[in-house]
This record gives C-alpha cells, sequence and structure tokens, in this order.
C-alpha cells in the first residue's frame, strides 16, 4: 500500500475518531481503484460486494425509475466522503442506485466484510454513517421541496405523471425499510438469559417497521451486570439506527479499568454525562427535536447493588418487593439532547431475594383501548397478580396482559420490556 495513501483516508469522514493506529489496520484493507470519466463504477440492478471511499475526483449517485429513460440524479459525492454503504448494510440482493464517475476517479474500496467488521469494531464508524445520512436527508429534502413548489406553478399539468412516480418510489422505501427490519432484529438483546439465581427476559413490539426503542443487558465483569433502556425520539430509519448507534455506544462506555487486580466501572451518571455530549456534537447538533431518553444501570449480581442513572425516563422502573409494586425514583433527569454539559448523578438501589426489576417503555403504559389506557396503577395491580399466582414474573407473563386489554387494536406506540427476577438467597451469586 503507497505511504501517500494515509493521508486520504485520515481525511475520509467514515474514519473520524479512528486512531492513528486502527486508520493504519484500516490501510491495510484497502484497494486502490481508478476510473475513467463517465464510467460506471457500479449499476443499480449489480449484487453490491464493495463500498468506496472517493479520494480524488467527483461521482454523482443515480437512480432510474421504472419507465425513465436516463437516471435521475440524486446527489453528487467529492473526496472526503464514501458511498455504496447502504446496499451492504441492508443487505440488500442488488444496489438501489448506480455511481457514475463524472471526472476521472480514484477510489479506495473495502470488500463488504471488511465495512462490516469495520462497522462492528468501531462504533464511531456508525456515528459518521449516521451524520452522513442526516446532511443528505437534510440536502434532498430542501431540493425536494423547492422541486414540488416549481412544479406547482408551471407544471401541474404533470401531477398525474409526477403522482405514479412518487408511489413506485415509496414502494422501494417500502421494501427496504423492510429489509432494515430485519438488521434491526438482529441487534435486538437475546430474549431471556440466566445467571445464578437471577433470570432476565427482554420483548420488544415495533409499531411500525422500525421502532427507536432499545433495552439490553450485557456481563461488564463476572458480578456485574449493565442495564439499559430508552427511547429514541420518532420512528423509521433515522430511530433505528440512533438506537444501534446508542447501543453500541453504551455497551463501550461504561468503562472497565484494571486496577490493583480489581475492575473499576464507570458510574452510570458519568456514562449518561458523557453519552449527552457525544450526541449533541455528533448527532443532534443543537437541534431540540432530536433527543433521547436512556436509562443505564449497573448490577453487583452478589451484593444485589443496583447503581443507576436517568435522562429523561417517561416511565420509571418498577420494583416488585414483599408483595408490593412502587417505582424506582420519582423523577427523571433531562432527556439526552437537551441541556448540554449537564452531568448526571448516580443513584443506589438494594435488592432482595424474590425481587423482580421491570422496565417497560411508554408505548406500555399509553396502551389504548378505546378511550382507556392500560396506565401505571393496571400494571402495578397485573405484576402483583402475577406474582402471587406464578411466584415471579417475566417479559410473557406481563405481554399476555397488555395484549389482554388492547384486544383488537394494535398498538399505537413501540412496545418495550425488561424484567430481571431474583430468585432465593441460597441460588444468587456468591
Amino acid at each position: 500500500m503507497d505511504d501517500d495513501l494515509l493521508p486520504i483516508l485520515t481525511g475520509n469522514t467514515l474514519l473520524q475518531g479512528l486512531t492513528s493506529e486502527q486508520i493504519l489496520q484500516v490501510q491495510s484493507l484497502v484497494r486502490k481503484e481508478t476510473f475513467s470519466a463517465g464510467a460506471v463504477i457500479f449499476r443499480q440492478s449489480e449484487a453490491p460486494d464493495r463500498v468506496h471511499l472517493l479520494a480524488e475526483g467527483k461521482v454523482q449517485v443515480r437512480s432510474s425509475l421504472p419507465g425513465a429513460r436516463d437516471g435521475e440524479e440524486i446527489v453528487d459525492i467529492t473526496p472526503g466522503s464514501f458511498f455504496g454503504e447502504m446496499a451492504v448494510i441492508s443487505g440488500a440482493p442488488r444496489h438501489s442506485s448506480s455511481v457514475v464517475a463524472l471526472t476521472p476517479v480514484t477510489t479506495l474500496s473495502l470488500t463488504a466484510d471488511d465495512f462490516m467488521r469495520l462497522l462492528i469494531d468501531h462504533p464511531e464508524t456508525i456515528r459518521n454513517v449516521l451524520s452522513r445520512i442526516v446532511l443528505q436527508l437534510q440536502g434532498m429534502n430542501n431540493r425536494w421541496l423547492e422541486t414540488l413548489r416549481v412544479e406547482k406553478e408551471v407544471l401541474e399539468w404533470k401531477v398525474r405523471e409526477r403522482t405514479q412516480e412518487l408511489e413506485e418510489m415509496n414502494q422501494r422505501v417500502h421494501r427496504e425499510l423492510i429489509l432494515a427490519q430485519t438488521i434491526q432484529r438482529n441487534l435486538l438483546p437475546e430474549k431471556r438469559k440466566s445467571f445464578p439465581g437471577i433470570t432476565i427476559a427482554t420483548d420488544y413490539i415495533p409499531c411500525d417497521e422500525l421502532g427507536g426503542d432499545i433495552t439490553g443487558v450485557f456481563q461488564i465483569d463476572e458480578s456485574r451486570l449493565g442495564v439499559y433502556g430508552g427511547d429514541v425520539c420518532g420512528h423509521g430509519i433515522y430511530a433505528a439506527m440512533v438506537m444501534s448507534y446508542v447501543k453500541k455506544l453504551i455497551e463501550t462506555s461504561v468503562k472497565r479499568i484494571l486496577l490493583n487486580r480489581q475492575y473499576i466501572v464507570k458510574p452510570p451518571g458519568a456514562v449518561l454525562t458523557a453519552i449527552n455530549q457525544s450526541f449533541m456534537a455528533e448527532i443532534s447538533q443543537g437541534d431540540p427535536e432530536i433527543y433521547l431518553t436512556l436509562f443505564l444501570g449497573v448490577l453487583d449480581m452478589r451484593k444485589l447493588t443496583f447503581e443507576y442513572s436517568s435522562a429523561g425516563t417517561h416511565v420509571p422502573p418498577l420494583v416488585l418487593s414483599a408483595g408490593a409494586a412502587a417505582e424506582l425514583f420519582h423523577q427523571s433527569d433531562f432527556p439526552i439532547g437537551h441541556v448540554a454539559n449537564h452531568e448526571y448523578a448516580t443513584s443506589r438501589r438494594q435488592f432482595a431475594p424474590h425481587d423482580v426489576f421491570l422496565f417497560v417503555s411508554d408505548g406500555v403504559i399509553e396502551a389504548r383501548r378505546g378511550q382507556s389506557t392500560f396506565g401505571m396503577d393496571r400494571l402495578k395491580s397485573e405484576l402483583i397478580r402475577i406474582q402471587e399466582a406464578a411466584g415471579t414474573v417475566d417479559v410473557e407473563s406481563v405481554m399476555v396482559s397488555v395484549r389482554s386489554f388492547l384486544g383488537d387494536e394494535p398498538p399505537q406506540d413501540d412496545m418495550c420490556l425488561l424484567t430481571i427476577a431474583f430468585g432465593r438467597q441460597e441460588d444468587l451469586a456468591r
């Protein structure tokens, strides 16, 4: 690999945030390719196999609608950017657009497998993909609005033809949403995990093809678990990608430092503080309508202590203990993305054998049938009833109660549930 390619990689938006050592690793994977002006780098009908980082020249993304003679311009791409990533991420059988060289072009390309490994190993690259999508959507939205204004004034006679084109485009977007839904489901946590004396279960039902709720449990070390749940504002592709980015950010932000042969875990409040700063700088960029609510806790399975912090959580988690159900807290802090430089506090709770911890999204509490909602009081009563009947509580039994309440009504919002059930004292981790 040529030494002069390193500055090109360093300046590419996909790799921003990577260390020099990590960029050197990427350098060993890329292949230098050149294309003459007018060359088709890849076609709309071809199967995706590589992602290109543009080093020199200018390319244009084009998409051909059914019945159209020429490709419709979508966006021009200049050096420092990348293309071909969406078909690889969604696992599509073919590209949804073509890319044509407008000038002589040089690219550094990655295989589809190397690109996916890059996303998994370095969450910063997911952030960079998200930021690029946001900017492209804003630019495309502005251009479409202007096009619609002009067409309304001077091209009324083309309304029927344009409507047909938009319907065909909508069908294509719908197919891509279905593919994205498959990816999102693969990122969801395991539905059930078990540790000595502790059973963890989750369930997630999006109201649309894609949802913005997140929940999960991950092991930090031999005795501690990370527990999180949240809700990204909105639905669709944007919310699902932000959800994936935040999930990776959470699981990599609870830092583990070996000090005197012991792991020191970053407090949940400090983690939310760092996530808030990262989210505002890299995703929302000060837009108050782009935010998320997030709950994060660290459970010590031996001591049954639970340190937690909450950022705008609409529905406080519940704790079922000694036959009574109560909220873990009564007031949450600001949502992620609302207040810059805000420091989140860490609180503490002591669990006992036979306790049950339950996190639910607001879609469960606000589940509606006619004029009635499921509500917090009904949820508490159902938890007590379920524990008295079965001796414990898990998401399946809670979801049965919610579905029974809804009847034939579909959910109006994403429904996300997580339960942690503690067993007998002698079964718990020692």
